[in-house]
């Protein structure tokens, strides 16, 4: 189900209301933008092995194309990858720990495939996909009255009950939903810390278009934005603000997974 109240969810999704929000300008001089956004909701988890593992059966052969753009069919084409990097490893293949080792390309091929699976039991004219930074940035950092943190749980330093990190010496993912003092507003959790997570808006562009869907990207651009820290990232990177841009094929990150969002889209991730 799909609530229709800001705050802590009963279920998966984490409903954050249409308005006006300011992403970007976190420092002194940091350029800023007002987004207006229609509601949309966020996955109060990142998507879990668990969770890939029926995409891993369908999504790498012949008839899988549909779900991946251009760009991600080249590179699947060149690399005949049939499961994402570490899949095998148990280090990271728990059930609940967050998948890692994926592309933009197989982050997006998965959410198209999962859109189509979920097509009937979407809100009208919205889909499952990967979230763009304004998208992301709000629903980790807003509360429920407008304000900004610099954290998703407020503005008290991280601790190693907030979030994964380095501090945390765990060397590795740790199963979602392990840290309830570090739930952001909304309600999602493992906003900073355990791993990085994929978007679909375009890094170079931030914060301006910020709001703005990626269709694709080659697979030599530079550019491709991740949000979040990571269960190896250091204290001083545990932010609502943190994010860097990357290719999107480089897949040999034991640190990078996805989230998905419900989101109203025209068209692209």
């Amino acid at each position: 189900s799909f609530p229709t109240t800001f705050g802590k969810p009963t279920g998966y999704w984490c409903y954050v209301p249409a308005g006006t929000y300011r992403i970007g300008g976190w420092e002194e001089d940091e350029p800023a933008a007002d987004m207006t956004l229609p509601e949309y909701w966020m996955a109060c988890f990142s998507i879990t092995v668990a969770q890939f593992r029926p995409f891993v059966e369908v999504g790498y052969t012949a008839e899988a194309k549909r779900w991946w753009t251009p760009q991600g069919w080249q590179w699947q084409q060149k690399y005949k990858d049939t499961e994402p990097w570490g899949w095998d490893d148990p280090t990271w293949n728990g059930d609940n720990q967050p998948v890692i080792g994926v592309t933009w390309y197989e982050a997006v091929a998965f959410v198209n495939w999962l859109d189509e699976q979920l097509n009937n039991a979407l809100p009208e004219g919205y889909h499952l996909c990967l979230p763009t930074e304004a998208e992301w940035e709000v629903a980790a950092a807003y509360d429920g009255t407008g304000q900004r943190r610099t954290y998703p749980w407020g503005e008290d330093a991280p601790t190693t009950a907030h979030a994964v990190f380095e501090d945390s010496k765990l060397k590795r993912s740790a199963p979602i939903g392990c840290y309830p003092q570090g739930v952001a507003a909304c309600g999602a959790f493992d906003m900073v810390g355990n791993v990085f997570e994929w978007t679909c808006s375009h890094g170079a562009f931030y914060p301006e278009e910020g709001d703005q869907v990626m269709a694709d990207f080659d697979s030599g651009e530079f550019n491709t934005p991740i949000r979040g820290g990571s269960w190896s990232g250091k204290i001083e990177h545990m932010l609502c603000r943190a994010r860097r841009p990357i290719f999107p094929d480089r897949y040999i990150r034991d640190y990078l997974g996805f989230r998905v969002v419900v989101a109203r889209r025209d068209g692209g991730a």
